[in-house]
């Protein structure tokens, strides 16, 4: 098997992995590389007392700054809906509706991207101070649909 195709393999099947295991850390640092501009450290996950999972993935070069992914077991509707409302308010730009990706997902120029699949939600944030380049908006559509794929139904 060729080196680029065995990478492929196990990047697919290490993302399958970590999505069956109820972490946070849906993605390896090599697959944030093309859209953070630069490898991450390997995320390290965490529970809150709501019992949302997060995993926070460091920058070797700007210690304290991270690109986090965070997973909601308990999202309704209505909570997602005020969750972009207030992202949309804090940013002062109007968010972009991503159809196609979960129930329903946005993009909030502010750097936060979020989809909602049934009661859970998934939350990318950081895309902006996480990242050493502009990340453009189809590249965060990209991301965000990959999340919700390793997520599943």
């Amino acid at each position: 098997m060729n080196k680029p195709l065995l990478a492929l393999v196990a990047v697919v099947w290490s993302g399958a992995a970590v999505a069956q295991t109820g972490t946070a850390c849906l993605f390896t640092p090599v697959e944030l590389t093309p859209f953070l501009g630069h490898t991450p450290k390997a995320g390290v996950s965490s529970t809150n007392r709501q019992g949302s999972v997060g995993c926070q993935y460091g920058m070797e070069e700007a210690p304290g700054i991270f690109f986090w992914v965070r997973v909601t077991g308990k999202c309704d509707r209505q909570g997602f809906q005020q969750q972009a409302r207030t992202r949309q308010s804090l940013s002062g730009k109007t968010n972009r509706v991503f159809n196609g990706i979960g129930d329903e997902a946005y993009y909030s120029p502010g750097g936060t991207a979020a989809a909602r699949l049934g009661t859970r939600c998934v939350e990318l944030s950081g895309l902006r101070a996480g990242a050493q380049r502009v990340i453009t908006e189809p590249e965060v559509q990209k991301l965000l649909a990959l999340a919700v794929s390793r997520l599943g139904r």
